[in-house]
């Protein structure tokens, strides 16, 4: 299929995942219960997006399960009829927000001048990865760029709050403090969230390397390539290091991410596989900056399953223009 008729029939897929869960909440808000359990719809573990088709130019219908079930496999059946079996299904459980590992190594440990890929994190949270040194556009100050996981504890953290590099996990402590978190994306419990993305202001005596990439070299922030299927990626994360991967499906929606704090949903995703036995990304990634072959930065990992896909596992990451215009950056 072409792409735009792929976006239209995830469109008309996605109304009926949601048309019944809107009828229910509606009945439900006519006959309201104190203490009622939140309706949860059976259907909320599919997520539709836009994978490579058979021939080149063409594409297909994504589908990723989270769970298992016969109405779940009833739905796929519906999908594989509409889409005229141009679908690209793949089973990739339950996903989880990457933010610690108990693993070590040398972006781990004090890295001055700061790099993109060196482990960071609030000064009350375990540890995750720098993605990016962008430029706030309302301050003019250079801001570390990573998940809201990671620098302001999804959400719960305060502005202001400190910011060590290492974090916490790997040694880090107020002694080790380089940024003050500055701002991040709010989550949504209801509703579907495009970002799980933060910012926090250097301190001026912290030296940084910008737009460098250990093991990988100078990248540039454009977002001017168009996003599809099948682009080889790469990223340099706290925990796997420098990884190759390639991108499986674009425009994820529905995908929901287990979190500390609760479960969120997410839409207009970019989901990576990464090679046999070796996943893109694992538990403390959260945050690494994705970065194609041409060397631009286009995503942040912020989640994923590396035991998916028999070892390859999944890992997904925020649009990088999306992160850049919630959080009002400009590259650095």
């Amino acid at each position: 299929m072409k792409i735009e008729s792929v976006r239209d029939l995830k469109l008309e897929l996605a109304l009926e995942v949601f048309a019944p869960i809107a009828n229910d909440v509606l009945a439900r808000a006519l006959k309201p219960k104190l203490g009622a359990v939140p309706f949860v719809s059976p259907l909320q573990r599919v997520a539709l997006g836009i994978a490579r088709g058979t021939a080149a130019s063409e594409f297909s219908i994504a589908v990723r399960l989270q769970g298992r079930s016969a109405l779940l496999n009833a739905f796929v059946d519906r999908i594989v009829a509409k889409a005229r079996h141009e679908v690209d299904v793949g089973f990739v459980g339950r996903v989880r927000a990457f933010d610690v590992s108990p693993d070590a190594s040398a972006l781990r440990t004090a890295c001055r001048p700061l790099v993109i890929g060196c482990s960071l994190a609030h000064v009350a949270s375990t540890a995750g990865t720098l993605g990016l040194i962008a430029r706030h556009r309302k301050t003019g100050r250079p801001v570390l760029v990573s998940n809201s996981h990671i620098l302001a504890q999804a959400g719960q953290a305060k502005i202001g709050d400190g910011i060590t590099q290492p974090g916490r996990l790997d040694g880090g402590g107020p002694d080790d403090h380089v940024a003050a978190l500055l701002d991040f994306a709010p989550f949504k419990i209801a509703g579907a969230n495009l970002i799980d993305a933060a910012i926090a202001m250097v301190d001026d005596r912290i030296d940084i390397s910008l737009n460098q990439v250990p093991g990988i070299g100078a990248v540039t922030v454009t977002g001017e390539e168009p996003l599809l299927p099948g682009k080889k990626v790469m990223k340099v994360g706290r925990t796997t290091g420098l990884t190759h991967g390639e991108i499986t499906a674009t425009e994820l929606d529905d995908i929901v991410v287990d979190y500390d704090v609760g479960s969120m949903v997410f839409d207009n995703q970019i989901e990576i596989t990464g090679l046999p036995g070796a996943p893109f990304s694992n538990a403390g990634d959260s945050g690494s900056l994705v970065v194609d072959e041409k060397m631009q930065a286009i995503g942040l990992v912020f989640c994923g399953n590396p035991n998916a896909k028999d070892g390859a596992g999944v890992s997904y990451a925020n649009h990088l223009p999306s992160v850049m215009a919630g959080l009002d950056l400009i590259p650095g």
